[in-house]
């Protein structure tokens, strides 16, 4: 993928693009973003760009001279930066001549993962790099970094997506039917992978659609409900449970949003068309200030998953302060 073909963003691609050709792109580069908004799409696409590709008739993601860490695992362990750690390490590479004789690049997606030894190891690198290297590190939660590494990295941030271009997106490029598009879009919160993913998976889509209706059925149900459903709703540990609660968390916030908007009576600001029945019970019931501080109750508990929160504990905190309150969200199953 060229680099301009991002989807969203168009400040920070520009941005990093005039970097490029300017020749005042530095030696390590952090980019920061939601989850699935396309920060290591971008980075790889960037790395196609630094790499002499004429040299590598391949695929750009395979090419000798770049080192790509994108792993399932929770953690990147030292021996993953460190020499003589695992076979490949990051270290090991750097050591290496380049296949062709130019530039090389490393990419650590979601380098948040990184362990504070791993870290450490990776410092020294940033530092003091070997010569026509780049090091180019996504991350959704930075503050886990330390901040030496963060200072020592340029910075560009990705932001949400807008649903229409997401939903556009699908239908042009991927070929979605309209429908399941524009279902994927709005379950997509923003982030074009997960959009992507969702609309590729029928049984995925109707989970997250499962997920969203069973917060909406909490409603007139009081305390018992909202424990009942946070029970239901907690996800697994780890960092997969916690990506899970940050996103239905996210849907949820969106659906309240709609609310929100609703009750301040401007409904074409709306954007989850397919729960607007939902969204206009919700306007009718509560005021926009009631509907804005639930809103921002779901805000804060996805700064809190962030922070290590326990999601049980968090579930039942947010769902007693929204259902079990006075007055309540209107049941809408």
């Amino acid at each position: 993928m060229a680099l301009g073909d991002l989807l969203g963003n168009p400040g920070a691609v520009a941005g990093l693009r005039h970097a490029l050709d300017s020749g005042q792109l530095g030696h390590a580069l952090l980019v920061t973003g939601p989850d699935q908004v396309g920060k290591t799409t971008l980075m790889l696409s960037l790395a196609g760009e630094l790499l002499p590709g004429a040299s590598w008739p391949g695929d750009p993601s395979t090419h000798p001279d770049l080192w790509l860490e994108d792993s399932s695992e929770e953690r990147i362990s030292i021996r993953r930066v460190r020499a003589g750690g695992d076979p490949g390490s990051l270290q090991e590479f750097l050591s290496l001549r380049t296949y062709a004789g130019g530039a090389r690049v490393a990419v650590i997606a979601r380098a948040d993962r990184l362990t504070e030894e791993a870290a450490n190891s990776l410092l020294k690198t940033v530092e003091e790099p070997p010569p026509r290297t780049h090091l180019l590190l996504t991350a959704h939660s930075p503050e886990r970094l330390p901040a030496t590494i963060v200072s020592r990295c340029g910075r560009l941030a990705l932001g949400l997506v807008e649903g229409p271009a997401i939903e556009a997106w699908l239908r042009d490029r991927h070929g979605v039917d309209a429908a399941t598009a524009e279902l994927a879009a709005e379950l997509g919160a923003g982030r074009p992978g997960r959009a992507l993913r969702l609309s590729q998976d029928p049984e995925a889509l109707r989970a997250e659609l499962k997920v969203l209706d069973r917060f909406l059925a909490i409603g007139g149900g009081g305390a018992v409900a909202a424990l009942a459903a946070a029970a239901e709703l907690t996800p697994g540990s780890g960092s997969e449970g916690r990506e899970r609660l940050l996103l239905d968390l996210s849907i949820w916030a969106s659906f309240v949003r709609d609310a929100a908007v609703r009750a301040a009576g401007a409904p074409e600001l709306a954007r989850l068309r397919s729960r607007s029945r939902e969204a206009e019970a919700w306007a009718r019931a509560l005021s926009l200030g009631q509907a804005g501080r639930i809103l921002d109750a779901l805000l804060r508990a996805g700064g809190q998953v962030a922070s290590y929160a326990q999601p049980r504990l968090l579930l039942e905190t947010l769902f007693l302060d929204t259902f079990a309150a006075v007055p309540a969200p209107p049941a809408v199953a």
